[in-house]
């Protein structure tokens, strides 16, 4: 179902979006909105959280539900074309926009839990929960790039 609704959005046999030159300039600037989005819109949220209060928690909780939902299939579609989306090297850069597009939700998470609860330690201890827990994921994920780079290796030296 996931790839009859891409086929539709990309609109691959019609004439949508021009020919093929004109398609791929689509592409371009579709994927650099989205990704000025994927920033810009948790980022809003999680700074509107903390002085609008417990009011807005649900509504913006529902917006980063819905950046996140488009990015998570983004992620299996891409993965299902057989594209590795494990990073080969992590250069400042990459870091720089994992910081930047992971930091927003748990800034929101931290700030939610101090508008229910303003006086109490709970949104503390998920801030320090967080950083923690941010430091595993980057560590993992630089594991992951290590494992895949000797992997690549193993295989050029098996060619050989």
């Amino acid at each position: 179902m996931l790839d009859r609704v891409i086929r539709w959005n990309l609109d691959l046999n019609g004439d949508l979006y021009g020919d093929e030159r004109e398609r791929y300039r689509w592409y371009e600037g579709i994927t650099a909105a989205a990704s000025m989005q994927w920033l810009a819109v948790p980022w809003a949220a999680a700074i509107m959280v903390w002085p609008l209060g417990r009011s807005s928690v649900l509504p913006l909780a529902v917006v980063l539900v819905l950046m996140l939902f488009p990015i998570w299939l983004c992620g299996v579609y891409v993965r299902r074309r057989r594209v590795d989306t494990t990073p080969r090297v992590w250069d400042a850069k990459r870091f720089v926009l994992g910081v930047l597009g992971g930091t927003p939700y748990a800034f929101f998470l931290v700030g939610a839990l101090r508008a229910y609860d303003p006086d109490g330690s709970t949104w503390v201890g998920a801030a320090v929960g967080g950083v923690i827990g941010a430091v595993g994921g980057i560590v993992a994920q630089m594991v992951q790039s290590r494992r895949r780079r000797r992997d690549e290796a193993l295989a050029t030296a098996d060619e050989d």
